[in-house]
């Protein structure tokens, strides 16, 4: 028994705030402004940060079928494909996976395979100044519910976002 709790206790993991894993805290004035031409990449938390706006919910280029929303999005940096490191394309206002050629909507919504699914998203609390959650995006299966890993709208009141890379919602 000793054994095992040594090893459980050994194997559970340990994240800490602005550690991969943990929570990464990003002030309001350091989110992108909504509609914003690029997403700003925090590489230490592995993820893109996407203030969408009406014109990026709206992109004429989102296939059929895909729900989106306008919001605060955090993007998980690795294509949902085989793992590779996408870049962001400012010519062409999308993602694109150098590996095998995937691309992505500036909110994560894949347009071209070979990925069959969207980027894989975080998830985002927006906290108050004295780090009360005002909203949290909702997770959960996508698959069985379309409202899962949507954007946050920033009540009032909010001062920062809390990006959790512990909670993964996969795309």
């Amino acid at each position: 028994a000793q054994t095992g709790a040594a090893l459980l206790w050994f194997a559970y993991p340990r994240f800490k705030t602005g550690q991969f894993g943990g929570q990464f805290r990003v002030d309001l004035d350091e989110i992108p402004p909504v509609d914003a031409p690029d997403p700003a990449p925090y590489a230490g938390g592995r993820f893109w940060l996407v203030n969408a706006g009406e014109k990026i919910a709206n992109d004429p280029r989102t296939p059929a079928g895909y729900h989106t929303a306008p919001g605060v999005i955090a993007l998980y940096m690795v294509c949902v494909h085989l793992g590779c490191l996408y870049k962001w394309v400012p010519t062409n206002a999308r993602y694109e996976c150098p590996c095998h050629g995937s691309k992505y909507l500036p909110n994560g919504v894949r347009t071209e395979g070979p990925a069959l699914r969207n980027l894989d998203r975080f998830v985002i609390q927006a906290v108050d100044a004295n780090d009360t959650v005002l909203a949290e995006s909702k997770s959960g299966d996508a698959n069985s519910d379309p409202t899962v890993g949507l954007p946050i709208q920033l009540p009032a009141g909010t001062a920062a976002v809390v990006i959790v890379t512990g909670r993964r919602i996969l795309g």
